[in-house]
């Protein structure tokens, strides 16, 4: 399978300590990548650097591009994502979230059909959503993208049970059609597919697999 996404020595330092170092990792075009990790794993902090949502150092490729800037340009670049990193959508109305989001391809209008919850709310202003139907927002804002590669950090906590049955349906068909989905989660049970990588301590391996960062390494991670 085509690699689609590429990791690099991606690195995030915080408090003068290194939170994620993920030396060498790819996601084919047509993956749906479950990578579990308990609290404090890493896992909000990887999903915020891939999409460039905190700073970092390190290369990440989509397709042989490198990822570089905002989330806006990463978007345009190929990588979309929902994180759970506490910013919530503003400023807008639900609509007018997901119309932006689309970049005008009108994909806003299957997002709706799709999630009726954000429908029957399309008109209200985003910053009034409940926690839920923000968490489903973001969900939706990212898939409206239609990126090379989606990335979900935990999107399903907060949802009702057929929303969130949904929305993983919703990352199984995108990896059907092709994209490269980075499913990231603390409870295996919630993942659509079986985990096949782990995040322990900032960095991420194969399930089974030791991470090389791991043997002989002292630096303080979280």
């Amino acid at each position: 399978m085509t690699e689609r996404l590429r990791i690099d020595r991606l690195r995030v330092a915080a408090g003068g300590r290194v939170v994620v170092d993920v030396a060498d990792f790819g996601v084919a075009a047509g993956e749906l990548l479950v990578a579990v990790g308990s609290a404090g794993s890493g896992k909000t902090t990887l999903a915020a650097a891939l999409t460039g949502s905190v700073p970092s150092d390190g290369k990440v490729f989509v397709d042989g591009a490198p990822l570089i800037g905002p989330p806006s340009r990463r978007r345009r670049t190929g990588l979309a994502g929902a994180i759970r990193d506490g910013n919530r959508i503003a400023g807008c109305t639900v609509a007018e979230a997901l119309h932006l989001a689309s970049g005008g391809s009108k994909r806003e209008n299957e997002a709706l059909q799709r999630f009726l919850p954000l429908s029957s709310r399309r008109h209200v202003a985003a910053e009034a959503l409940s926690g839920g139907e923000q968490q489903l927002l973001q969900v939706a804002a990212a898939w409206c993208a239609a990126a090379a590669v989606l990335v979900l950090d935990s999107p399903t906590v907060g949802l009702a049970a057929d929303v969130a049955k949904q929305v993983a349906a919703l990352a199984i068909e995108e990896a059907e059609r092709g994209i490269a989905v980075i499913w990231l989660e603390q409870d295996r049970r919630e993942a659509p597919a079986e985990p096949r990588a782990e995040l322990s301590g900032g960095t991420l391996s194969a399930l089974g697999v030791r991470p090389a960062s791991e043997a002989g390494s002292h630096q303080d991670r979280v």
